[in-house]
């Protein structure tokens, strides 16, 4: 991670791969793990667990939603150790991801919860944070899911959480590297016979401005909203990696097998990068956001 966060403004946002770092198919093949091991990821979530923290906000009842094999459970432990003892309830909607989760996090104020974001307030007791890393942009009702994390936040708690998935995400200049990976990609396949039919984003992965997901979040009930922009070198083997991963696979060559999709992403992220000069990293945008609950 480059630099020092700053209020955010938001950038264009042209046509680009979808995909993201959550609610991804069972299995290891095609999972988040590889990219999600490079170190930039870690600080990029390990900056939102210690903001949330350092404004007194991680209270003894936390949430980790779309908890995952559990990176970010690992983060927000490490916080509460500083603080003193509190409880996790870290929630997930694959069954798998939470078996990886519990073989990974032995400790003993962890709970694992099978459920969804949309019915939050079903599974988890009132809580003092909610921490949303890396999936919010795979949510297709963002008001729905806000709205339940509004009913299990009590008073004065804190919803933090993160996406690189949003308008303003791409470093100007940066866009037609995407473009041009795509473009290279779907070359590669029909060179070999795999057609590639072009399609809009889903529903699901809809991106939005920091200034609407500010908008949202009020609706919802939420006060005093900070957004920050953290810059990201995307090495050219970490781009590899979350072309390796299913979601992605699917936004960006819709149709496509995904092993013969992971395999023209992995062949074709060096020759896009050079097209797009650039050499060594692609820079890309984090958002990262804290809200409140009224006091």
């Amino acid at each position: 991670m480059r630099g020092t966060p700053v209020k955010g403004e938001p950038l264009e946002e042209p046509s680009a791969p979808s995909g993201g770092p959550a609610l991804a198919p069972d299995g290891d093949r095609f999972g988040f793990s590889r990219f999600a091991r490079h170190p930039f990821f870690t600080d990029v979530n390990r900056w939102l667990v210690e903001r949330v923290a350092s404004l007194g906000s991680l209270g003894p009842r936390i949430v980790d939603l779309a908890c995952g094999p559990g990176a970010i459970t690992e983060l927000i432990l490490a916080a509460m150790k500083e603080r003193g003892r509190g409880l996790v309830y870290a929630v997930d909607p694959s069954l798998s991801e939470l078996d990886r989760a519990r073989r990974r996090i032995t400790s003993s104020v962890v709970r694992f919860v099978h459920g969804s974001a949309e019915n939050l307030s079903r599974l988890v007791p009132q809580v003092d944070v909610v921490v949303f890393c890396n999936a919010i942009h795979l949510v297709s009702d963002k008001r729905r899911v806000l709205d339940e994390i509004r009913k299990v936040l009590g008073p004065g708690g804190a919803l933090a959480f993160n996406t690189t998935y949003f308008k303003g995400c791409y470093k100007p200049g940066t866009e037609r590297f995407w473009r041009y990976w795509v473009l290279r990609a779907a070359q590669y396949l029909r060179a070999r016979g795999v057609g590639v039919v072009r399609q809009g984003k889903a529903p699901a992965m809809q991106w939005y401005a920091p200034e609407e997901y500010a908008a949202l979040l009020a609706g919802s009930g939420f006060l005093g909203c900070s957004w920050y922009l953290h810059e990201v070198g995307l090495s050219a083997d970490s781009l590899e990696d979350i072309g390796q991963f299913s979601m992605f696979i699917e936004g960006a060559l819709p149709g496509v097998p995904l092993e013969d999709g992971a395999e023209a992403l992995r062949q074709t992220v060096r020759p896009a990068m050079r097209d797009a000069n650039l050499l060594d990293v692609v820079p890309r945008y984090w958002l990262q956001f804290i809200a409140r609950t009224p006091a």
